[in-house]
């Protein structure tokens, strides 16, 4: 295999995301001061990951005679779903903690978002994160 230290980039930034928005999820969810700023970085270092891996400049573990996406692994299949999910989940909340007023926040909101948005997107990225580490360190793929 083939060791590229950009890979080790791709997985920095999805840690520093994951990171993010655990703490902002738990600042939200407790009425903390700051959730918005740290939801938003979350949010843009999660796009800025997807974008440079998409464009190969963080490229992923490559591992011989698997060149193609694992359309056919459930646990891909499970990864794609649930990170999305709760990508598009987590840009809906910002959105709607920009545009609503401070004070006039659901309860609902903070206890959904906590204990329903925040583990579906660690699921999720925590399949990729898994996956990445496996193919860069023991030369694996958790996805087949």
């Amino acid at each position: 295999m083939d060791f590229n230290p950009a890979c080790l980039s791709n997985i920095f930034l999805a840690l520093l995301a994951l990171v993010l928005y655990a703490i902002g999820s738990y600042r939200f969810y407790r009425n903390r001061r700051g959730f918005t700023l740290i939801l938003g970085l979350a949010i843009g270092i999660d796009i800025l990951t997807a974008v440079l891996a998409s464009l190969r400049v963080t490229p992923t573990a490559q591992l011989e005679g698997m060149e193609r996406i694992p359309w056919g692994s459930p646990l891909f299949m499970v990864h794609i779903v649930l990170a999305t999910a709760g990508f598009v989940g987590f840009i809906l909340l910002f959105l709607y903690l920009l545009f609503r007023n401070r004070n006039k926040y659901s309860s609902w909101i903070r206890v959904m978002q906590f204990k329903v948005l925040l583990p579906v997107w660690l699921i999720g990225e925590g399949l990729a994160l898994a996956n990445a580490a496996m193919k860069l360190f023991f030369g694996l793929r958790l996805f087949v």
